[in-house]
């Protein structure tokens, strides 16, 4: 018996869903509560972790396995889920997935009804804050240092970085936001203003990657940046802090900018990612990892 049993869909062999997968496995692990990972496939004799593509197979593990919450990825397990939920006697978590980390569609009507039955949590783009995000990659912490063609300062930000001689790239907003990997192959950080943060989900989407940023707030409000950590933040460019901020990332070995790159992701993951969604189970991370805290 387990008290998550979780269904994914492994038809297609699709390697982002399975690293997806791999992660929350991962990150479920930190907390106190035993778990199953059982995928959707087509080879199976019902043995091991897969079971077949039908109502019947996961009506039967279910009853087998009875756990207190099925948590289920996909439009197909999460369409299987919903159908049978009338039976169930558990939690059910329904999860809708981005196109690039989804597996196999399932019929329109039966997508309708399922989603009528139950409503899914979304894993979205980083777009819309009530969304959960996973990137589909990480930054390598590069040197080089981004910004956005639609901020109002990037002329002003271009200008200084050619001052200060650091080298700057300029993006289109588009181009940043997921799924593109333009950014993460050139750039290591995101200078932003706070004009364009109040416009759109930069920094989470940013973090997510792995990008610190480095905002421009004149008001200094930070937009959830923890300064050193995924970020800082100045009140303008004329700050002689702004333009250090600038030389030192590109003067920082790239273990270091690597590290911040962690500190980055795991900000994310607990603020909109795959920790915030295991946290949002109800228990309580294992006693282990608050002990390594206290201690370390």
């Amino acid at each position: 018996m387990a008290d998550a049993l979780i269904i994914w869909d492994d038809r297609d062999n699709n390697e982002d869903l399975k690293s997806f997968i791999d992660e929350f496995a991962l990150e479920l692990s930190r907390y106190s509560l035993s778990s199953r990972m059982v995928s959707l496939s087509y080879n199976t004799d019902g043995a091991g972790d897969q079971i077949k593509p039908s109502m019947r197979a996961l009506m039967d593990l279910v009853y087998q396995e009875s756990p207190l919450h099925l948590i289920t990825f996909g439009s197909k397990p999460n369409s299987l889920a919903a159908l049978i939920s009338p039976a169930l006697r558990c939690q059910l978590h329904t999860n809708r997935l981005p196109e690039w980390l989804e597996s196999g569609q399932v019929p329109s009507a039966i997508a309708r009804i399922a989603s009528y039955i139950h409503k899914d949590d979304t894993w979205g783009s980083g777009k819309e804050l009530s969304d959960y995000f996973y990137p589909h990659s990480y930054s390598k912490a590069t040197s080089n240092v981004l910004c956005i063609e639609e901020d109002l300062l990037s002329e002003e930000v271009m200008s200084h970085a050619s001052m200060a001689g650091v080298a700057l790239q300029k993006l289109p907003l588009k181009a940043f936001l997921p799924p593109s990997r333009l950014q993460l192959e050139e750039c290591g950080l995101l200078v932003v203003s706070a004009d364009l943060v109040t416009k759109s989900n930069l920094i989470e989407v940013a973090n997510g990657y792995g990008v610190p940023v480095l905002l421009i707030s004149p008001d200094n409000r930070n937009f959830g940046i923890r300064d050193g950590e995924n970020g800082w933040v100045v009140n303008n460019t004329q700050q002689i802090h702004y333009t250090n901020y600038l030389i030192n990332w590109q003067s920082m070995s790239q273990n270091t900018r690597e590290m911040v790159s962690r500190y980055c992701r795991t900000i994310q993951s607990n603020q909109s990612g795959l920790r915030c969604y295991c946290s949002s189970l109800g228990y309580p991370e294992r006693l282990e990892l608050k002990d390594f805290k206290l201690r370390g």
